[in-house]
């Protein structure tokens, strides 16, 4: 507790006590705006640096029309005000080397003509903006962000929560999906806490967070979605280059950005290559069984040691054919490779005898590559440019190719065993979406085919001395082919009535599934229909105020990684596999959301229940008559879950930002199975961060954390803290941002302790990572930005369970 209280008073008195002697002391700009007759509150006044797009500061009006800025440095600015019903109005400034305040000369606004409503939407963009059924956070409007990864900013962003781990939370949630520019990759399906540590912050333009997926997206979990939006294409080309450093896992990342237009042809790519090197983390696992027949405690203890190497991009290539049709191309590649080696020693005690230790060595290799091909094709209607039909296509095709070798040294025979697995994870979707305008709603309806084909071929080979030969163990070798068809249908229906929306919609999908495998002869085939209603009322209570009333049912489907029976068994009495019978995971949700958003103040508060009676968990039984513990995934559970989110965002001073993310959630679980078995507990994730822009140059940024996971039938997770502070500043005309950063400064290492236990066994593991680290990124922006146009939808499956992610992972 010293040490939270230590990392979270220093950032605290860091910022609080530089920005209230900068606020006391700075010079004043001011200065008085009305209309022909009257004073104006609420204009919106902004000061850009000359030839500039992006605001160094942004202030409101008050009722006596009187305005006030941060004097700024010398040079040439323009200041720019707006407000509805008024034509913008821009004033030239210059700023000399004088002290004291500013006056600005009296500002008189016009009312506006034919170009309001597009100066309205240009100028006054806040940086959290809310609709129905979305909430929007402008990332490039806090020049902060440009130095940051895209873990970060989803620290700041409403309803997303990021624990010191980087594991990612959406409404208290880790069931969630994560898009780009609208679309499915690969890259965020199978290693999304590694993409988004090396997505540059640089490239982003804003991120959609949707808590209520309405019935046009797949049977996807509670949590929602993520769409991260990139920045538009050009007239000419712009780009950036970023790497980042981090020193306590020896991480290293470096990207390319870039957008090119010429006429109607628009091409955007993204790469990214990054590696890490091999870092000690000491484990510690204990079994202590409750009938102690076979021993009375076993526990590995030792370290490990994981390096990792990536590389994944995507291009896009879109040609507008008229102002009514567009058709584009787009392909995402991705490849993954891991090695972990770990030395651990088995101590094992027995009632009236003498412990035995044996030496266990494990070797684990990894390769992940994969590739996404897609097409779109939108159309608008001349009669009525808002209606929409659209044909999707994308085609999937990943690979996964492991080696896991062990050695257990034991005091009586040895053991060598190499387990090996080689899967092909294909998957085709065709989409079609119809939209259509009506007088006071829109209706929308469309088709989905998902068209999943994969196979595991595993083998284990075993041997008990080191100069025999392996043999092969047949009964964990096979064959896997498995088929997965999802067809789907929605309709959704949209009315407005005043101040009040109402969505209704549903969806039907079919699921066909079939498993083979092949050296034993078994079949799995299942087939299922799931209804899953959609239902969401909205009143716009005042112009800043929003409330938000919802119900869902989601689907979630096991992936093949869950189905796949190959026995990992490299410890002899600690197995885990998957299981081929494993069903899907419904869920009910009811939620009630409260947004309030003013200028640049956003506050968001969320509450929901939720149900699911055949929630899909991972299992761990003892047998006490061999000592063998085994874990797989059933669907046993019964949780009911109710949740609180907390979301508030502001700038305290046209300089100081402050963002503050948080989630308190209750949860009950019960074995469907076996009712006396049974669990409940709070789970929480916080997230404060707060920015100090002291020049236009120099900026100073700290986060503090704290989350605890859940309880689960059988396990409790440690509570946790984190925290940075991070040093910002621009140099060569501002193309280049530099970051220095330190990462839990007050804590060298950190244990992270889980405990799993019911009536057969008592397990904790604890896992030692280093912590304390520092981080240097770079980023370099070049190009020309001009004229922008829009990026497309693409296809997106948001079916699949979303496994949730472990510390170190």
């Amino acid at each position: 507790m010293r040490k939270f209280l230590l990392s979270g008073l220093l950032p605290a008195l860091l910022f609080i006590l530089p920005g209230y002697v900068f606020s006391q002391t700075s010079m004043k700009m001011s200065g008085i705006v009305s209309d022909s007759t009257k004073p104006l509150s609420l204009v919106t006044v902004r000061l850009f640096k000359k030839n500039n797009t992006v605001p160094l500061q942004t202030t409101l009006s008050k009722e006596n029309g009187s305005f006030q800025l941060n004097k700024p440095d010398t040079g040439n600015y323009m200041l720019s005000f707006t407000h509805t019903g008024f034509a913008e109005k821009q004033v030239t400034i210059k700023v000399e080397q004088q002290a004291g305040d500013m006056q600005i000369d009296p500002v008189q606004l016009s009312k506006a003509t034919g170009m309001l409503k597009e100066v309205v939407v240009s100028s006054q963009r806040p940086m959290v903006e809310q609709s129905d059924d979305k909430i929007v956070f402008n990332v490039e409007d806090d020049p902060t962000n440009k130095t940051e990864t895209a873990i970060d900013i989803l620290r700041k962003t409403p309803f997303v929560t990021v624990d010191g781990e980087d594991n990612i939370k959406v409404n208290g949630k880790s069931s969630f999906k994560v898009l780009l520019n609208g679309r499915e990759t690969s890259m965020f399906a199978r290693n999304i806490k590694e993409v988004l540590r090396g997505f540059p912050g640089a490239v982003i333009s804003k991120i959609e967070v949707i808590t209520t997926p309405s019935a046009k997206y797949d049977g996807e979990g509670i949590g929602g979605l993520i769409n991260i939006i990139t920045k538009k294409k050009v007239v000419g080309y712009n780009g950036s280059l970023s790497s980042f450093s981090r020193t306590s896992d020896k991480l290293n990342n470096f990207s390319l950005n870039g957008n090119a237009k010429a006429g109607k042809i628009g091409l955007s790519i993204f790469l990214n290559k990054g590696f890490s090197d091999p870092v000690l983390q000491h484990n510690t696992n204990t079994t202590i069984p409750a009938t102690q027949n076979i021993y009375s405690k076993r526990t590995l203890d030792g370290g490990q040691y994981t390096n990792s190497n990536w590389s994944f991009g995507n291009a896009e290539l879109s040609w507008e054919l008229d102002s009514l049709n567009t058709i584009s191309l787009y392909t995402n590649i991705d490849s993954w490779s891991n090695k972990t080696v770990s030395d651990q020693t088995i101590t094992t005690d027995f009632t009236g005898d003498p412990s035995t230790v044996s030496y266990y060595t494990l070797n684990h290799k990894s390769k992940n590559p994969g590739v996404n091909v897609g097409s779109d094709y939108i159309k608008h209607f001349k009669k009525n440019k808002e209606r929409e039909f659209s044909l999707r296509f994308l085609g999937e095709f990943g690979k996964n190719d492991a080696e896991l070798n062990s050695y257990q040294d034991n005091p009586g025979t040895d053991r060598f065993l190499m387990n090996n697995s080689y899967a092909i994870n294909n998957q085709y979707t065709l989409q079609a979406d119809n939209s259509i305008p009506l007088k006071k709603g829109k209706l929308e309806g469309g088709l989905k085919a998902i068209l999943r084909r994969a196979s595991s071929d595993f083998q284990s080979l075993i041997k008990y001395d080191e100069a025999a030969d392996y043999k092969m163990n047949i009964a964990n070798t096979d064959y896997f082919n498995y088929t997965q068809d999802v067809i789907s249908l929605y309709s959704m229906y949209s009315l407005r009535v005043k101040k009040s929306s109402f969505r209704l919609g549903a969806r039907v999908e079919y699921t066909n599934v079939k498993g083979d495998f092949t050296t034993s002869n078994t079949q799995v085939k299942n087939s299922y229909a799931t209804f899953l209603p959609n239902i969401q009322y909205t009143n716009r209570v005042s112009t800043i105020t929003t409330l938000v009333f919802a119900y869902t049912k989601r689907l979630q489907r096991p992936y093949i990684y869950d189905l796949n029976p190959f026995v990992y068994n490299n410890d002899s009495l600690n197995i885990s596999f998957g299981n081929p019978g494993l069903g899907p995971q419904t869920s009910h949700a009811l939620s009630a959301q409260l947004r309030f958003g003013k200028g640049n103040t956003f506050a968001g508060i969320n509450i929901e229940g939720s149900y699911s009676g055949n929630k899909i968990l991972q299992y761990s039984s003892f047998d006490p008559q061999t000592g063998v513990t085994q874990t797989t995934s059933l669907n046993i559970g019964k949780e009911f879950q109710s949740g609180l989110n907390l979301n508030f965002s502001t700038k305290i001073t046209p300089k100081w930002n402050l963002f503050v993310n948080g989630s308190l959630r209750y949860s009950t679980v019960t074995n469907n199975s076996d009712a006396s078995q049974s669990n409940s507990g709070f789970g929480c994730n916080f997230n404060l961060n707060t920015s100090y822009k002291f020049t236009d140059k120099f900026t100073v940024s700290t986060y503090l954390g704290l989350w605890q996971d859940p309880r689960t039938i059988q396990s409790t997770y440690p509570f946790n803290t984190w925290h940075n502070v991070a040093f910002n500043y621009k140099i060569f005309k501002d193309k280049i941002n530099i970051s220095l950063r330190a990462v839990n400064y007050t804590e060298k290492t950190h244990d992270f302790k889980t405990i799993t236990k019911d009536k057969n066994f008592y397990n904790t593991n604890i896992t030692r990572q280093i912590r304390r680290g520092g981080v240097l990124a770079l980023t370099w922006n070049f190009g020309k930005l001009t004229e922008s146009v829009s990026k497309k939808k693409g296809v997106n499956n948001d079916d699949i369970l979303t496994r949730p992610a472990t510390p170190g992972n």
